[in-house]
């Protein structure tokens, strides 16, 4: 966060970034994200909700994938996702705590736009005191539970970060 910038105005630029561009992983095109989710949704009835973010550095600049998976049980799923590069962020702490940000604003975003709450938000962390990412872990989890959400991290499966690793190299 930066010096005089509260934690609501930081939710709101951060949410107001991820409503820039959204794409299909499957074509890569640009969807309308609550066009799109709707009409999912409504053809896979029952499925779960995950959202994850991962980033990646590269010369002078790093790069967040925030993902949405729409995971139908036994039959595969469905990703969006959003891309956003940045300055580069040169701490590992504030660059892993901005992927736990994107993700919650994502969530937010969710809520906002009638689907509630996801199933799962899954956090790129580690609860292995031999990484440096445990020392968010406790901070992260408490977050994404008082949000009423379940969070999900590196030794829980958490296939959001999978594909949100992916698609940010």
């Amino acid at each position: 966060m930066k010096k005089g910038e509260t934690f609501p105005r930081l939710v709101y630029s951060t949410m107001m970034e991820l409503l820039k561009e959204w794409r299909n992983l499957g074509d890569r095109k640009t969807v309308d994200p609550v066009e799109h989710l709707i009409e999912w949704i409504s053809n896979n009835p029952g499925c779960k909700i995950y959202i994850g973010c991962d980033s990646s550095s590269l010369g002078p600049s790093t790069t967040f994938a925030t993902v949405i998976v729409l995971h139908k049980q036994n039959k595969g799923g469905h990703v969006i996702y959003n891309r956003t590069l940045e300055d580069r962020v040169r701490s590992r702490y504030e660059r892993l705590w901005r992927e736990v940000e994107l993700s919650v604003s994502a969530a937010h975003l969710l809520a906002s736009w009638g689907f509630g709450k996801p199933d799962y938000i899954d956090i790129d962390l580690n609860p292995d005191p031999k990484y440096q990412s445990n020392t968010l872990l406790s901070s992260a989890v408490g977050l994404v539970e008082s949000l009423g959400i379940k969070p999900r991290w590196k030794s829980k499966s958490p296939w959001a970060i999978s594909v949100a690793d992916s698609i940010c190299r």
